[in-house]
């Protein structure tokens, strides 16, 4: 296995995700193969930990989300904070019976508010390489982004592998980690570049490009959306770069807190091996994004 493709099961990450490698793609492209995502990911290794003495030391937690990112975090009609990630941390938190609160933290303010001890824990959708090392510590991952191609419904596309789409237009926003994946591994097809998602999505609903490939998340969401007319449907599985567009996200605390951060992974292996985490994101999600 390589840094773009690996069997998800194997490592324990927010999904190590089962991945299937497309065959022969090494000995088209030259180099080691893209890889598949299975439907549900599990995304962390359940890890057989005495934690006794830190859950203790662990009595009441702030955690800190950004309320600006839907589904992940948000404020419902009745303006109550809901969504993935507060409804994720609300369930461990019971079950590890924790007093947990939330304050509403714009994710550019997250890490001063760690470092300013206005909050213990920040759950937001910042890569890990994007943050300082030198003062704060991470949970083991929660969630992997990945990359996902859509067509329209009416096309015969069926298979993403590098043979079946050589000579092929896909679509990509210019200037993106998508775009780059493409241009190195999928370079007997056209690239077709756009300035925007907007352009992009458009280029797949009217059949500019033959198929597109994007974050899956937001591709997910537009597909199930209106404003899409219900055009288009992924085709093939996720596709999994850990270098480019799947970087890792996970739960951050103060680098002196190192009881805090083992609660919090004691208490997320428990949310996923009790099957919580995926109840939890089959409410939130119209379809699996991997």
């Amino acid at each position: 296995m390589n840094t773009v493709a690996l069997t998800t099961r194997q490592c324990g990450w927010i999904s190590c995700m089962m991945i299937a490698v497309f065959a022969g793609l090494a000995a088209l492209t030259g180099v080691a193969p893209p890889a598949a995502a299975d439907e549900l990911p599990l995304f962390r290794q359940v890890a057989k930990v005495d934690v006794t003495t830190s859950l203790r030391k662990v009595r009441r937690v702030r955690f800190a989300v950004d309320t600006s990112f839907p589904p992940f975090a948000f404020r419902d009609n009745a303006g109550a904070l809901t969504g993935f990630l507060p409804l994720s941390v609300d369930t461990m938190c019971t079950d590890l019976k924790i007093k947990c609160e939330f304050v509403i933290q714009d994710t550019s303010n997250m890490e001063s508010a760690l470092t300013g001890n206005e909050a213990d824990v920040a759950v937001y959708m910042k890569a890990r390489d994007e943050l300082d090392f030198s003062k704060l510590e991470f949970t083991r991952p929660f969630l992997r982004p990945f990359g996902r191609f859509a067509t329209r419904t009416s096309s015969p596309i069926r298979k993403t592998d590098v043979r079946t789409l050589a000579g092929k237009r896909i679509g990509v926003r210019e200037g993106t980690t998508h775009a780059s994946f493409i241009k190195r591994y999928f370079n007997r097809s056209l690239l077709v570049s756009f300035p925007n998602h907007e352009a992009l999505y458009e280029a797949a609903r009217t059949g500019k490009v033959d198929i597109v490939f994007d974050d899956a998340f937001r591709l997910m969401f537009w597909l199930q959306g209106t404003i899409s007319r219900q055009c288009c449907h992924f085709v093939g599985r996720g596709y999994l770069d850990r270098s480019r567009f799947s970087k890792p996200l996970s739960m951050v605390v103060r680098r002196e807190d190192n009881d805090l951060r083992k609660v919090l992974d004691y208490g997320l292996d428990r949310l996923q091996s009790s099957g919580r985490f995926a109840l939890i994101y089959d409410r939130f999600f119209p379809q699996s994004p991997y």
